[in-house]
């Protein structure tokens, strides 16, 4: 527990250091990094500042339930006027003046009060650890849409050098139609193609816009027009674990576990907590009254112990007994559905990250070819050996290797970042 809450912490803390340097209210011509990012969101989601309040709360319930440790003092005052007849006709008016102290301390309830304190205890256990796994999971899905931003962004630059490629087409197929080298037809497919290129351009702008609005959404900021630029300053982020040793680290590390964990602890003393309802209760007690019709008050004490012990219930503890064990069951089997959930994850992100890395040369590879391919045929059109067709063929295969390659990369630092989820770290 102590583990979990020093990270919520720190990441809270490293949230408040960054704004020194970054302001979520202004992000007009600012360049963040992925970590600008993180600590943007640290600071604004609305979510975790939620569960950090929740988890709070919880907290002010743990010390609620060692209140019970300690005595309960009351105190009380009063005042009373009256007015009385009598059969004679006589009448007469008395006052009446109280005040009193009272005081109860808890001497042995048989673990009512230490069951309660455990339960409250880990229940705000399982808060933090709550807030933790909320925490990892905005900073995955902050990295889902900063890289999706980079990509829209990177996909943007091949539409706008694949309007410039057709633009120069274009003014070589009419050079070429003016002099006689090649037909009217060219010069029409051309303008076609860079046309088509331009929609392709305008789908692609917008699809920029709409992911950094998602970007925002994450960190919880509200910029109608955002003009901020994103650095990626890590293009392929390093992983080194095994398979196995990402197992161990999700199952030291994931949050949620660590939650489920918890839960069935707390279910476990439930089940101790429903038992104590079978045992007696024992609490001392004193009072100190003053009292009378004018002052100085008469005073008196009493003092004193009670024992109360349950005999028959209509078998309500016995029930309660019973639905404890139950919740003690569907934690357990909360918890096992939970281990299967995370070995699955684990090993499904793995495969993608390692699937990711071996796309990644053979795309570059296909890259570099289809721009040689694309050189080739320009150059052959420029001397009037080539056609049209075929340039137009190269340029097609080039800007989808490109974007094979784009895809790629961003496949990789996706699944980096869904492995590192997984196992419950950043």
């Amino acid at each position: 527990m102590k583990k979990s809450l020093t990270i919520v912490l720190s990441l809270l803390l490293s949230a408040a250091l960054s704004a020194q340097n970054i302001d979520g209210t202004n992000l007009q011509e600012q360049k963040l990094t992925l970590e600008d990012c993180i600590n943007l969101t640290l600071q604004n989601n609305p979510e975790i500042a939620a569960s950090y309040s929740t988890q709070e709360a919880q907290k002010s319930q743990l010390k609620q339930s060692k209140s019970n440790y300690f005595p309960q003092i009351n105190g009380s005052a009063g005042y009373n006027r009256s007015n009385s007849n009598s059969a004679q006709g006589n009448s007469g008016t008395n006052n009446n003046y109280s005040a009193s102290v009272n005081a109860t301390q808890l001497i042995y309830d048989f673990g009512q009060t230490s069951s309660t304190v455990g339960i409250q205890e880990k229940s705000y256990q399982s808060a933090v650890q709550n807030t933790t796994a909320l925490i990892n999971d905005k900073i995955y899905a902050l990295k889902v849409a900063y890289y999706a931003v980079l990509s829209a962004e990177e996909s943007e630059n091949v539409y706008k050098q694949s309007v410039e490629q057709y633009t120069e087409q274009l003014k070589r197929a009419k050079a070429f139609y003016e002099v006689g080298t090649y037909p009217k037809i060219d010069v029409t497919s051309a303008q076609v193609n860079l046309n088509d290129s331009k929609l392709n351009l305008l789908t692609a702008q917008n699809l920029v816009k709409t992911r950094r609005q998602e970007l925002l959404n994450v960190m919880g900021i509200s910029d109608p027009n955002p003009t901020f630029s994103l650095e990626m300053t890590d293009v392929l982020p390093p992983f080194e674990l095994t398979l196995e040793e990402a197992l161990k680290e999700a199952n030291k590390n994931r949050p949620d576990l660590l939650s489920k964990q918890l839960q069935v602890e707390s279910a476990r003393q439930n089940v101790t907590l429903a038992k104590t309802g079978f045992a007696p209760t024992l609490t001392a007690n004193g009072t100190y009254v003053w009292s009378g019709a004018e002052f100085p008050l008469y005073d008196r004490w009493s003092a004193g112990a009670n024992l109360n012990v349950p005999i028959f219930s209509g078998l309500s503890t016995y029930n309660k007994v019973e639905q404890a064990k139950q919740n003690l069951q569907t934690s357990y089997s909360n918890l096992t559905a939970l281990e299967q959930k995370i070995l699955l994850e684990v090993k499904t992100a793995y495969l993608a990250l390692n699937n990711a890395k071996e796309r990644i040369p053979v795309a570059e590879l296909t890259k570099e070819q289809a721009k040689e391919s694309y050189d080739l045929a320009v150059g052959r059109y420029k001397v009037g050996v080539g056609n049209y067709i075929e340039v137009k063929d190269a340029e097609t295969s080039y800007s989808k290797a490109k974007l094979s390659y784009i895809e790629a990369v961003f496949d990789y630092n996706l699944a980096v970042a869904k492995l590192k989820n997984s196992i419950g770290t950043r």
